[in-house]
């Protein structure tokens, strides 16, 4: 073992989900980091005891959570705007994009819903949404290119496949994008929190809380590109999306109405955001980054090589592409039976999940090839 993969594995101890389970499920659910849980007991220890006092500290919170995010997938801060979950975030994109009757949208069959549904809804405006067909290595830049013509505004894929864990190469499909003049949406639910993030060519970068980026479900963020922010108007605005009140810090005119976009991507902010899995998303955001983009991402890598590796000598069917720029931390293989493989298993305490007739784990850093060997073993 590497010393890097050494001194990540000195935070396994601080997960609590290790001591009583093999834990392989992070495509679905992330455990708490430990800065996020201990953030979440100082919140809900201060929320014993309302004071005026602590509005300082809630502005502070928000802005320091922002920034974290930021850093995590190398933005600038007034890029990034809270959203409650990856599907608002990707609503208030599809909303708020300037589309016509007659344009059209360029998706992907096998997308998890919530990037689907939010431009299906643009159809009752008279929008066409294409759907392409999903291959073996997900979806590649020459099957985007042949699906455009002149009336396409928007590409809208997933960054990493939630069945099947294909990457897609963002650069090429942003390049693609930037030269034919559409605006392109990533969901980045899959990777963000385990993969290093590549904003070149990405209008609208969404994440929400609750898988790799080991805080609560609830909370998550958009990056708006800071051409797009120029020009945007939201399709759905409220008092926080308003200067000044989006500083948080003046109630004296809250009835002077004066209709002034924030001029950051706080615009997309309507109202109050949760403390709690905000401020958490900010700490583990702070937590992943400190630990290193770079170390995390390789580490990962590293054990889904070993798991690869040894499902291939037991003679299992990898799903997921094994070519390095495509690989991320899930890895889905064929079993015959995948809803009752994951039943059983977890009766002997070993979680992860069946997705689209795969068997799919999920591996973060501070798992050990222990874990992979016990999932083998009982496999």
């Amino acid at each position: 073992m590497s010393p890097v993969h050494r001194e990540l594995l000195v935070e396994r101890d601080r997960f609590e989900v290790t001591k009583n389970y093999t834990y392989l499920n992070h495509a679905s659910r992330g455990p708490l980091s430990p800065p996020a849980r201990e953030i979440i007991t100082t919140i809900a220890d201060e929320m014993l005891t309302v004071h005026p006092s602590q509005i300082k500290g809630m502005r502070d919170g928000f802005a320091e959570a922002r920034q974290a995010m930021a850093d995590l997938v190398n933005a600038p801060v007034t890029s990034i705007g809270l959203v409650p979950n990856t599907s608002s975030g990707i609503a208030m994109a599809a909303g708020s994009l300037p589309l016509k009757r007659g344009d059209n949208i360029i998706c992907a069959q096998g997308e998890f819903p919530a990037n689907i549904y939010p431009w299906l809804n643009l159809t009752f405006r008279g929008i066409e949404v294409r759907l392409l067909d999903r291959n073996p290595a997900g979806i590649s830049v020459d099957q985007i290119r042949e699906a455009m013509d002149e009336r396409t505004k928007v590409v809208a894929l997933s960054w990493i496949g939630f069945a099947d864990g294909a990457r897609i190469d963002t650069a090429a499909i942003g390049e693609l994008c930037a030269e034919k003049k559409v605006f392109f949406v990533l969901d980045a639910v899959q990777g963000v929190g385990a993969m290093r993030v590549d904003l070149a060519g990405i209008d609208v970068l969404v994440s929400g809380s609750g898988k790799w980026s080991l805080s609560p479900q609830g909370g998550g963020f958009a990056y708006l590109s800071p051409m797009l922010l120029e020009n945007l108007h939201p399709d759905r605005v409220g008092w926080l999306s308003m200067t000044p009140n989006c500083e948080m810090d003046d109630f004296s005119n809250l009835v002077d109405y004066k209709f002034t976009l924030a001029e950051d991507a706080r615009r997309v902010e309507t109202g109050n955001n949760s403390l709690l899995t905000q401020f958490a998303l900010g700490a583990s955001c702070r937590y992943l980054r400190d630990l290193g983009k770079r170390k995390v991402e390789e580490r990962i890598i590293a054990l889904c090589d070993y798991l690869v590796t040894h499902l291939r000598s037991k003679g299992y069917s990898i799903t997921t592409p094994v070519d390095s720029p495509q690989r991320s931390g899930i890895v889905a293989f064929r079993v015959d039976d995948p809803a009752g493989t994951v039943k059983r298993l977890l009766k002997r305490n070993i979680i992860l999940s069946a997705r689209e007739g795969n068997l799919r784990v999920g591996l973060h850093f501070y798992n050990n090839t222990e874990d992979i060997d016990r999932l083998l073993e009982e496999l």
